[in-house]
């Protein structure tokens, strides 16, 4: 009996001895998972390394024994191509694919209870990122068509229709690609992913439909929206629209430097405007349709993996995602830093966040007022998104560039120096491309420094081998 007892005790020690060691094993192997956390932030910000700066001070405050490492651009581009990286406990992705990532279980539901002073995020962001009682995202910046233009244009003020600004500014006005002075607009139309955004936003504009519909083939498209697209292109000109610039906020750097009468871009556009230009200018939400409808707000939303359960890392993540949002990171990520004494005019989605803005930085109550006064709407889409924009992007760009109304200038292959020279060298640039219209120019912008251009009556919709400027298509909104 007694050896039978040894032998019952010798299994329970090592069986305890077991138990022990699995355990630690267990909590060994969750605090290496929760020693770091890996965080995807959206690129395309005028200062991206400022938001890495002030997420990771702030965290360092919170929890200092979790390092957090950030996806390079490569890894991670907002969601317009890419789905959240599996190793992703944490990205930042833009709301239009909110529908599409959470039917596909990449969103993590969030308790309304976890999701920390919700009262103070701005009422479009908060219900836009809700479904079924829970949170799918948190927001964190806001986005929209703005127009900006100068306090003293009367006619661009009172212009609260597509239609009056079209008036106001008249089509064909320029065809080079940097206006020669103050007239028409400027507009990137550049991209795919922006062209059907574009499109979209302009078709909610019309019929008031909400999510906006997903036309399925080019047939179903609205004529009207296109047509309104196209007379958009037709107010700045071919060139402009359509060629990508050397950065994201170029145009908001020619408009500042006196081209064009008006630019439609992002608030942050204004990062690329000098002080002085900033001071004199006004702007309001880019008004489509006539104006009857709310208008659409993007939204950069943070997002939590699911996969965040496997890893032991959800409620750590869930903890980040609030503190990425915060006001004061908020402030810290987009306001003044440090050898940057001014911000980068992205919107806040909290209130409390353009309040302090607003306090050192003026512009800032103005960029609230673009909320407060127009009570906007998420850029939310359904959940087949991102197949629709792959299908239906290029259809929708290549139909608003056909039959392109108004001309577009054509480098001449030897330098113009007077009209007379003019006369023999311009019908010979615009021979294949519809005739030239008389016009010529050797003065920059509109011609390269050293070269002379003609106004020739036909664009090159198909294939642009004479560009002048050279640019990457950034493929988001």
């Amino acid at each position: 009996m007694r050896g039978i007892r040894v032998g019952i005790a010798r299994w329970r020690g090592a069986l305890a001895t077991a138990l022990a060691g699995l355990v630690f094993g267990l909590a060994a192997g969750l605090a290496q998972a929760q020693s770091s956390l890996t965080v995807g932030l959206y690129p395309y910000v005028p200062r991206y390394d400022q938001f890495v700066t002030a997420i990771t001070q702030a965290w360092a405050q919170e929890e200092p024994s979790v390092t957090l490492n950030f996806l390079p651009e490569s890894q991670w581009d907002g969601g317009y191509s890419m789905n959240p990286p599996a190793d992703a406990d944490v990205f930042v992705f833009d709301a239009m694919y909110l529908e599409t990532f959470r039917t596909q279980n990449f969103l993590e539901a969030i308790a309304p209870g976890e999701v920390e002073d919700a009262a103070d995020i701005l009422s479009y962001a908060r219900e836009g990122v809700q479904s079924q009682g829970n949170y799918y995202a948190i927001p964190l910046l806001g986005c929209s068509n703005v127009l900006f233009y100068h306090q003293d244009d009367g006619a661009l003020a009172a212009a609260e229709t597509f239609g009056a600004v079209v008036q106001a500014l008249q089509q064909c006005t320029y065809t080079s690609q940097v206006p020669p002075d103050v007239r028409g607009i400027m507009v990137d139309m550049s991209g795919g992913t922006t062209n059907a955004s574009l499109y979209l936003d302009i078709q909610h504009a019309l019929d008031g439909v909400y999510l906006p519909t997903l036309p399925p083939n080019e047939q179903s498209l609205d004529a009207q929206a296109i047509a309104e697209q196209k007379t958009l292109m037709a107010t700045a000109s071919f060139y402009n629209a359509t060629v990508p610039t050397a950065n994201e906020y170029e145009h908001g750097t020619w408009f500042s430097e006196g081209y064009g009468r008006a630019v439609v871009g992002y608030t942050e556009y204004m990062s690329a405007m000098s002080a002085e230009t900033r001071a004199s200018i006004a702007f309001k939400p880019m008004p489509f349709g006539d104006g009857s409808q709310p208008p659409l707000f993007y939204a950069d939303v943070i997002g939590v993996n699911t996969t965040t359960n496997q890893r032991g890392t959800r409620d750590l993540a869930v903890k980040l995602a609030n503190l990425m949002a915060s006001s004061d990171v908020v402030v810290a990520s987009i306001g003044a830093a440090p050898g940057k004494p001014e911000p980068q005019y992205l919107m806040a989605t909290r209130a409390s966040a353009f309040d302090t803005l607003g306090q050192q930085f003026p512009i800032y109550q103005r960029m609230y007022a673009l909320v407060t006064d127009n009570d906007p709407l998420l850029f939310k889409l359904p959940a087949n998104a991102r197949s629709w924009f792959d299908s239906m992007k290029g259809v929708i760009r290549g139909d608003v560039r056909a039959n392109y109304q108004c001309g577009c200038d054509f480098k001449a292959a030897t330098y113009i120096a007077d009209n007379t020279a003019a006369q023999s060298i311009c019908p010979t640039t615009c021979s294949g491309n519809g005739g030239w219209n008389g016009q010529w120019t050797n003065v920059p912008p509109a011609a390269p420094a050293g070269s002379s251009v003609c106004g020739c009556n036909a664009c090159p919709v198909q294939a642009m081998p004479h560009l002048l400027s050279v640019g990457v298509e950034r493929e988001k909104r």
